[in-house]
């Protein structure tokens, strides 16, 4: 049995270094620290349950300022508004922000696209400088649990790697928190979520994951909105 669950690790391991070798760095995996959990934090994790796709798209109204809501368009799928938590991942919130007033998103896609799991997206061709990673395993408290609708920073296998990639996660999946920057969590459009998650998918070659998009799931734009009242 030891032997079986050294040779499991040592593949997984091979497998991380062959992921960031290829350019496919910005992914969290799902074998990421089973069991592991974030520190405990005054965030109310039921109150956010409750607050995750509480409202419609519609109740929104955009901001000429930036604010701590953002929708992001989807084309031919629909509209998902994300609240962020600057309260809980600081950093996360203001790179993401700034990325978006920059327009950054506009034009992006969601590049992988795992049913169960998690949609992820927010790559760029432009070179970013990266930003610290806010979770436990790196020493930061971030009580923002990965459950269904949170919004979180894509990363490399080291810490501190994330720059515009993101990922909202599909279900629940413990196994991330305190690995992962949670910052924020959708409000509005969920569903739009599960329709992307519907579509056909194809064969990752660095990783073997049924998780590429067979159809563009492109993101038009990503703005500032606020509660229309």
């Amino acid at each position: 049995m030891k032997t079986t669950k050294l040779i499991a690790l040592t593949l997984a391991l091979l497998l991380t270094l062959g992921l960031c070798a290829c350019g496919e760095s910005k992914t969290p995996e799902t074998t990421a620290a089973p069991g592991t959990t974030a520190p405990e934090g005054p965030l109310d994790m039921e109150a956010v349950k409750a607050e995750i796709n509480s409202m419609k798209p519609e109740d929104f109204t955009e901001s000429d300022r930036p604010t701590d809501y953002v929708k992001l368009t989807v084309r031919d799928f629909g509209e998902i508004v994300v609240r962020l938590r600057s309260d809980v991942a600081p950093i996360s919130v203001q790179n993401f922000k700034d990325l978006v007033a920059r327009h950054y998103y506009d034009g992006s896609s969601f590049h992988r696209v795992y049913p169960g799991f998690m949609i992820q997206g927010g790559a760029g061709a432009e070179e970013l400088s990266p930003i610290k990673g806010e979770f436990a395993a790196n020493g930061v408290t971030n009580p923002l649990l990965h459950v269904r609708g949170v919004l979180s920073m894509a990363r490399a296998t080291a810490m501190d790697t994330a720059t515009s990639q993101f990922f909202l996660m599909h279900a629940d999946y413990p196994s991330l928190n305190g690995m992962y920057a949670a910052f924020g969590y959708v409000v509005a459009g969920l569903d739009t979520v599960d329709k992307i998650c519907q579509i056909p998918l194809g064969k990752n070659p660095y990783n073997g994951e049924q998780s590429v998009p067979q159809v563009e799931v492109r993101i038009d734009s990503a703005v500032f909105v606020r509660p229309a009242q």
